[in-house]
């Protein structure tokens, strides 16, 4: 029996917790909270990822490996990774606070939003993966969610978060094998367990692109398995009542990226090169009003979540045993990284046939 549990002591970083005041939850998942809290040594305000140690029990390489890559990147588009630290029961990962809210929720509290609007946006995010990809590093989860403003200025960066399952490739070759992401946002290749790589990426942002373009995801059918049939036959419509007013680059652009063979995409320098993103090719439109249908469907969706994983939580902490969350929800996991997570629903579908 281990004598640091009978003693009840605490591991030697646990110090580094008297560093640091916490305040209220900024977010809750299946493995634990974020939480703002005070560096008191310089006043700053930092975001604090709690991890539940019972629930990556058997799988603690998950967090070695998160932290691993976080400690090496260092980018103005990427959430800088401050410190971590951990107790008997709970792993402590410390990040600059990124208080300027989620991308959609952003958009939407501006009066007017137009395709450069999104270019500009995309631009950011595809920096951030070029340096990752630069790096070796897949982050596998890129979604309007880990996408969040630094602070509430105008000209905030946007920022790349959570890269709980993202992965450093040990050489350009590898093939990664992991079924993990969001079914909205995963490519083929990860639908198919064909093995993937840094373009799984691309995909993701493909379909960023499209639904902020029009409001609606490119991959929308009823059920998980619908929907990976669909992402496999890559077919992307633009219906005409929704993109009338989209440029053909912009298009383009899109299609370049939701290709079902992954060496066909372009890359994250390549598509930095595209002329939807190096010139203002857009059109004037606003399109506000697509981007506040989807966003306000998406917030009711995460309440949904939000009130599933708390509800786990407590389960898991009133257990005795240790037992690994169940999948067929957003934040479930039964694999040593991560899951595929529930699809979107369909009910931004157009009904109009092109």
């Amino acid at each position: 029996m281990n004598i640091a549990n009978l003693l009840h002591l605490q591991p030697p970083s646990y110090e580094r917790k008297k560093h640091y005041v916490f305040g209220h939850d900024l977010g809750t998942g299946t493995y634990g909270t974020v939480k703002q809290a005070r560096a008191i040594d310089s006043g700053k305000d930092v975001a604090v990822k709690i991890i539940l140690k019972k629930t990556v029990k058997g799988h603690e390489e998950m967090v070695e490996k998160e932290i691993g890559v976080l400690r090496n990147l260092s980018h103005p588009n990427i959430v800088n990774f401050l410190d971590w630290f951990e107790s008997r029961d709970k792993y402590y990962l410390v990040f600059d606070l990124a208080s300027g809210g989620e991308l959609f929720d952003r958009i939407c509290e501006q009066g007017r939003f137009t395709e450069n609007n999104a270019a500009t946006i995309m631009k950011e995010v595809i920096e951030a993966v070029e340096y990752l990809h630069s790096k070796n590093v897949v982050h596998r989860d890129l979604k309007p969610e880990n996408l969040l403003y630094k602070d509430d200025t105008p000209d905030s960066k946007l920022l790349v978060v959570d890269f709980g399952i993202s992965k450093t490739m040990d050489s350009e070759d590898q093939v990664l094998t992991t079924m993990c992401g969001s079914y909205g946002y995963a490519a083929p290749e990860v639908l198919l367990r064909r093995g993937h790589g840094k373009p799984v990426d691309m995909w993701s942002i493909g379909v960023i692109t499209y639904t902020l373009l029009c409001g609606y995801a490119p991959f929308q059918a009823e059920s998980d398995t619908k929907l990976v049939e669909e992402i496999a036959r890559c077919n992307v419509i633009f219906h005409e009542r929704y993109w009338r007013d989209v440029s053909v680059e912009a298009r383009d652009f899109i299609k370049c990226l939701l290709r079902a063979h992954p060496e066909q995409r372009l890359t994250a320098t390549e598509a930095l090169q595209h002329k939807w993103i190096t010139t203002e090719t857009g059109t004037d439109v606003d399109l506000l009003e697509n981007v506040k249908e989807f966003n306000a469907k998406k917030m009711f969706k995460k309440t949904v979540r939000a009130v599933t994983a708390i509800n786990r939580l407590k389960s898991m902490r009133a257990d005795t045993g240790h037992h690994q969350p169940a999948t067929g929800d957003s934040t479930a996991s039964t694999s040593t990284e991560s899951p595929l997570v529930a699809s979107p629903t369909s009910e931004h579908k157009p009904q109009e046939q092109h």
